[in-house]
Parts: structure tokens; C-alpha cells; sequence
């Protein structure tokens, strides 16, 4: 299986993993309530040194519909315990 690359449009450069399991929740209801949380990479553009995140896992680690899963989840986000970086993903405002 080919590995997905990132390159730069700017720099013509592959980004390159610069923190590998960073945390990204998803939200949704106009971004009042977090719908999942993913595992996933930040890439950095060794050029400009722009960063998107991608990579993400095949499933989240965890969902809506499991509320003691969430709260304990993002419980060890704020006190840091899981040590990751934490990102916000919003759908596009139609």
C-alpha cells in the first residue's frame, strides 16, 4: 500500500511528522458539543514550516454516544495525563 504524501504548495516540499498521536476534536451543533476525538499526526513543512494535521486513525477513540468515555478522555486531556497536543475540528459554516 502507498503511503499518502503531503507536499507543500508553497515550498514544493514533503511535510514531515513533527508530533506523532496529537488528539483533534470534532464538534458539531453549530460547535457546542464535541462529536468525537481522534488520534491523529501534526505534519510540518520543512521549508516554510506551515503545519496541517493528517493521519488520522482508522477510528476515534471516542464518540458521542459514550458520554463516561468522553468525559474521561477529555478529563485526561485538560490535566494532560494522555501528554498530546489537543486540536479543534469544525466543519465548513455553509
Amino acid at each position: 500500500m502507498n503511503a499518502i504524501r503531503i507536499i507543500c504548495q508553497d515550498c514544493g516540499r514533503e511535510f514531515k511528522c513533527d508530533t506523532a498521536g496529537v488528539l483533534v476534536k470534532e464538534l458539531f451543533q453549530k460547535d457546542k458539543e464535541v462529536y468525537r476525538i481522534w488520534l491523529a499526526d501534526l505534519l510540518r513543512c520543512p521549508g516554510c514550516g506551515i503545519t496541517v494535521i493528517s493521519r488520522f486513525a482508522d477510528n476515534p477513540i471516542a464518540e458521542h454516544w459514550n458520554k463516561e468515555k468522553m468525559a474521561d478522555i477529555l478529563r485526561q486531556c485538560e490535566t494532560r495525563i494522555l501528554g498530546k497536543d489537543l486540536f479543534i475540528w469544525r466543519e465548513k459554516s455553509k
